[in-house]
């Protein structure tokens, strides 16, 4: 079956259309957004994103099963991974300026694994700064730290 029928019978468990359902694919990453009325964005985002991002393992799951090349799935309704970049944006400038001038690494408050990865993208090409993460499980933390 192919990628994009997968995922339209995947959501139409969900009651929704094809028509409500945004695949952008680039290179080896691919975006599936949907399109749904404000009011019932909050069905699909969860709880801290919690249903969001569930939503989107178990379709790289789904996607990626048995496939030679991987591709990375990123699932977003209503604009709500923009806006909780911003925000992640937000975080990461504050931490910056605390270890810019400390020159101590400080960790970010607890985030999901996704949050983790957008900020470990945001700082992939800094000269001065890196970033790590430690712990397991719960009490996995992204650290920020100055590059040796």
């Amino acid at each position: 079956m192919e990628t994009k029928d997968l995922i339209y019978q995947f959501f139409s468990y969900f009651g929704l259309t094809q028509d409500q359902i945004q695949i952008d694919q680039k290179d080896d990453s691919l975006t599936i957004s949907l399109l749904v009325p404000p009011p019932d964005s909050g069905r699909y985002i969860g709880r801290f994103a919690t249903t969001l991002d569930s939503l989107q393992l178990i379709l790289s799951l789904i996607i990626n099963n048995g496939q030679e090349k991987h591709l990375y799935i990123q699932v977003d309704v209503g604009g709500y991974r923009a806006e909780r970049l911003t925000t992640l944006e937000s975080m990461a400038d504050r931490l910056t300026q605390q270890v810019e001038s400390s020159g101590v690494a400080h960790e970010f408050p607890p985030l999901s694994a996704a949050d983790r990865r957008a900020i470990h993208l945001l700082f992939k090409d800094n000269e001065t700064l890196t970033t790590y993460s430690q712990g397991e499980g719960q009490d996995r933390r992204l650290v920020l730290a100055p590059k040796a």
